[in-house]
Formats: structure tokens, C-alpha cells, sequence
């Protein structure tokens, strides 16, 4: 990803080394002929008038199929960063067509972005990456969600603040049915361009966690809630704690990972130690990226944290509007709880047999 838009959040931290040639790519642009921009329309317009909401599953198919009106390059690039990911965990598609984008929604339950033909071009380039899926709690499981900022709420720990930093995260980091990807396409900028989405990948972090703070991390000796958007869904605002949990799996060379900063906890002073010296590696190496109109990153959430900077909404039809979706490479992990093998994720998180009581 350019200079110009990926710049690391601390001062004196090298920039990430550049992508190896059979890993994929950091950053990839999408330019269209005004014979292809007119496919790419028609492809979108399609898949929209399926109904996001109504029939998400038509919506993927008809996505699925618009896959052919991208040009060449683009799909190259977008299947290598599924099959290999990236070394700054994420992947910034520039220059993506929005059309013709409304006020900015005061409410994000409206589902105004899943009518644009926006939306179906988000579907159709976050196609070649994977599938497409929501949860019920979360805004009813509409595969494609407004972000935006949200009176009332602006500083939580949620999507829909604004005034608050929105900390580090995995996506869904309380439950199994977590996302590989998180797309997010960006509409509209804030008022003053502020507003930047912050990738801590995992690669840069490593070196510089101490031996015994990653045993101690690979260890299930953390517990995380559930999101507080999921409990608005399920009717509680009592905190349902999942665990014990591993913050770190698989490969100590590019583990996984699964933390929610302003969610997860160690279940002893040890285990919170590491923890906290884990999310101060993450924010040193933080690196920003300022989307702008048109920009579609997609996050790895395995091998990535994420989070925002705060900015300041003015609710005048003209703030920060982004379209996000939830991405998996096996939709089929899932089934068990995907009623009628649909795209959206139905179970009660507080029954699970990983709840903590008490």
C-alpha cells in the first residue's frame, strides 16, 4: 500500500516490507474503460435488484456471476491476496465506481446502502475473495451494513461511534463463526478527512513480543464478551463472557489471531500482563489508512487487528458512510447454525456451552 495512504501510527517505525510477488498484492487499482464501467454497471444494478435484504442469497449468486465484468489484473490480484493474504494484513482495491451516493443515513438499520449500485459492486469484487454472510443479532444479518455515525452513541465501542477511538480488534472475536475477511467500502469521507482505519498485522507485531509473553498468549487464559451491537440484537444488555480462550494459534512464525481490546481480558494477572503488552506492540505498529470514496479494503481478521480513529459527525447528510460485509473462504463451517443453510448466522450466544457463568 502507498506511502501516502498507509503510514505507520508511531514515529520511527520502517514501513512493511513489500509484498512477495506470489503473496499478492497490498494494493490494487481498478481502471475501467467506459465500455467495462458500463458492464461493471449493468453486472451491479443486477445483483442489486435481487434484494440484499430480501433474497441475500440470490444477491451472491447474481454477484458470483458479475465477477466476469472485472477486468483481468483486479481478479489476479484478488485471488492471490485470498490464497496468501499480505504482509501489512489487509489489501486496498482504489478506485472501485460508487455512482450515484445519497445523504449520508442517519440510521444504519434503514439499509439505504444495500439499495445502491454501490452495493452491488461491493458484492461482486468481495465475491472473488469469498462469501458473503451475516449474523441476525447484527443489524437484522444484513450481509451489507451501513457504518456510519450514529447520535447517542458516539463514544462507544462500536461501528456506529464516531468522538471515540474504536479500538484494536479481531472482528467477532467472541464467537467461531468470526469472519476471514472484513470488506469495508468507503462512500463518503469525513468532513475532515481524519477519520482513518488503523491495521496492526500480525507479521509486525511478533518480533516484538517477548518468548514468554506469547506462551503465555497461546495459552486459554483469556475470556472476551460478546459484542455490544449483537447484545442490542438479542434483546440484553447483560454481558455474555465466552471463554477460555487462546489470544494466539497456529504457526509461532504467522499465528492466528483473536482479541478484541476493548472486549477480551486475561482470567488471571499473568495472562492480563501479556495482554496488555500485546496491544501496546499492536498500536506501535499500527499503520493508517485514510479511505476515501471509492476505496475497498479488506482486512484479514486472523492475521490482523483493526480499528478507527475518532473524528467528529456533524449529521448533515454529509458524514463518513462506509458499506461493510463479513467474508468467509468456507461457509460451510457454519451450517450448523445458518437456518435452512442461508447466508446468516442464527444462534443464541448466551447458551453456548463456552458462556462463562458467574
Amino acid at each position: 500500500m502507498t506511502e501516502a495512504l498507509l503510514m505507520p501510527a508511531a514515529a520511527g517505525i520502517p514501513e512493511p516490507p513489500a509484498a512477495h510477488p506470489r503473496h499478492g498484492t497490498a494494493e490494487l487499482e481498478m481502471s475501467l474503460s467506459p465500455a467495462e464501467l458500463e458492464r461493471l454497471r449493468a453486472a451491479a444494478e443486477h445483483c442489486v435488484a435481487a434484494g440484499v435484504v430480501a433474497d441475500a442469497e440470490e444477491f451472491a449468486m447474481r454477484a458470483l456471476a458479475g465477477t466476469a465484468a472485472l477486468p483481468a489484473p483486479l481478479l489476479e490480484g484478488l485471488r492471490a491476496f485470498r490464497r496468501y493474504g499480505s504482509p501489512v494484513g489487509g489489501l486496498l482495491v482504489r478506485g472501485c465506481p460508487t455512482f450515484d451516493v445519497p445523504r449520508t443515513p442517519e440510521d444504519p438499520t434503514a439499509a439505504v446502502g444495500t439499495t445502491l449500485t454501490a452495493a452491488g459492486v461491493f458484492g461482486i469484487v468481495t465475491a472473488v475473495v469469498g462469501d458473503q454472510y451475516g449474523f441476525e443479532p447484527e443489524l437484522g444479518g444484513n450481509i451489507i451494513q451501513d457504518v456510519v455515525p450514529v447520535r447517542g452513541f458516539e463514544y462507544t465501542q462500536q461501528s456506529v461511534s464516531s468522538a471515540e477511538e474504536l479500538y484494536s480488534h479481531v472482528e467477532s472475536a467472541f464467537t467461531e463463526d468470526r469472519p476471514d475477511f472484513v470488506a469495508l467500502l468507503c462512500l463518503r469521507a469525513d468532513h475532515d478527512r481524519v477519520a482513518a482505519t488503523t491495521l496492526s498485522p500480525v507479521e509486525r507485531i511478533m518480533p516484538l513480543l517477548s518468548r514468554h509473553t506469547v506462551e503465555i498468549l497461546r495459552e486459554p487464559r483469556f475470556t472476551t464478551t460478546v459484542d455490544a451491537s449483537f447484545l442490542q440484537g438479542l434483546g440484553t444488555a447483560e454481558p455474555i463472557r465466552v471463554g477460555p480462550i487462546r489470544v494466539l494459534s497456529g504457526s509461532l512464525e504467522r499465528p492466528r489471531v483473536r482479541a478484541d481490546f476493548a472486549e477480551t481480558t486475561g482470567l488471571d494477572g499473568e495472562a492480563q500482563e501479556a495482554l496488555d503488552e500485546l496491544r501496546r506492540c499492536a498500536d506501535e505498529v499500527a499503520i493508517t489508512v485514510l479511505l476515501e470514496p471509492g476505496d475497498l479494503l479488506f482486512v484479514d481478521n486472523h492475521r490482523a487487528f483493526h480499528g478507527r480513529t475518532p473524528y467528529r459527525a456533524r449529521w448533515d447528510g454529509a458524514d463518513r458512510w462506509l458499506l461493510r460485509t463479513s467474508v468467509t473462504r468456507d461457509l460451510s463451517r457454519s451450517e450448523a447454525r445458518r437456518p435452512f443453510d442461508g447466508r446468516i448466522v442464527d444462534t443464541d450466544y448466551s447458551r453456548g456451552e463456552n458462556v462463562l457463568r458467574g
